[in-house]
């Protein structure tokens, strides 16, 4: 990977194909988890160009020694985009990163092309303590030091026994670098989630076409932030992948490079659009 110096941290970031920007921000404890849909958007729309990256703290990306916060991430994502001399781009988060892509959109909404949201954290929701209530389980083994016991225990929940080949599509050393990276959600991370608010004023700022997309087996607390997305974005439109839940960056991501691809084609000159499918 490439590496940008960014607000005085080293990000690791690779760069495929090339026209209009997309920037890929992935989740709380897998900095290569979406390689797998980076690859497919690569064949479905081949006139992007993809930024993927690590945030800071994760993966190839350097250490810091301040706890990062949604905010800084999002200053982070705008940041890279500077120095990839973009001055705008669309957007796409998933689960932590869709947070991050929000708050990016929410600070600037002019550079923000189109935002994609795969299953964001959204913790204002009614369902949230329920949610938190079921990751019980794992902050116990976050709390004794087990962090193969507490990645093992997430991915175990929701990829079943499959879950190790799941998540070795994201890379050859996915599993270690999760193992490695999982202290940073638990202690950072997630707490900065439980302070950001998804605020209906700010929201008002924000007009670029935004697409949610959540998988069928993911649960009330997903729809619940989909609902969301909707009252602060009106012009909001879905997509909703079958059979997954959320690990749906691994498990379906060719049907969501899909999604993604289609749903580009309508706001880029360059992709028309034919009986909703991409024209290349």
């Amino acid at each position: 990977m490439n590496t940008a110096h960014v607000n005085g941290v080293r990000l690791a970031y690779e760069t495929i194909g090339s026209g209009e920007p997309l920037l890929l921000i992935h989740g709380s404890n897998l900095a290569t988890g979406l390689s797998p849909l980076a690859a497919a958007l690569a064949r479905e729309a081949p006139r992007m160009r993809l930024v993927r990256y690590h945030r800071r703290g994760m993966g190839g990306s350097a250490a810091v020694d301040s706890p990062p916060s949604v905010e800084q991430d999002a200053i982070d994502a705008l940041g890279l985009l500077d120095s990839l001399g973009l001055p705008s781009a669309h957007v796409l988060g998933y689960s932590y990163g869709g947070v991050v892509a929000l708050e990016a959109a929410l600070m600037a909404p002019n550079r923000i092309r189109s935002l994609i949201l795969l299953e964001p954290i959204l913790l204002e929701v009614p369902s949230a303590t329920g949610f938190l209530a079921g990751m019980a389980p794992v902050m116990s083994r976050y709390a004794e030091g087990d962090m193969a016991g507490a990645v093992s225990a997430t991915f175990e929940a929701l990829g079943g026994n499959r879950w190790r080949h799941l998540v070795a599509t994201a890379g050859p050393d996915a599993l270690e670098m999760a193992v490695r990276d999982t202290a940073l959600f638990y202690r950072a991370e997630l707490p900065a989630l439980n302070t950001w608010r998804f605020d209906a004023t700010r929201a008002t700022v924000m007009h670029s076409p935004v697409l949610s997309v959540i998988g069928s087996d993911s649960g009330q607390f997903f729809v619940e932030g989909r609902q969301l997305l909707h009252e602060r974005f009106p012009y909001c439109v879905d997509a909703d992948i079958p059979k997954v839940n959320h690990l749906l960056n691994l498990q379906a991501p060719q049907r969501i490079a899909n999604e993604v691809a289609s749903f580009l084609a309508a706001h880029v000159s360059a992709l028309p659009v034919r009986d909703g499918r991409t024209v290349r």
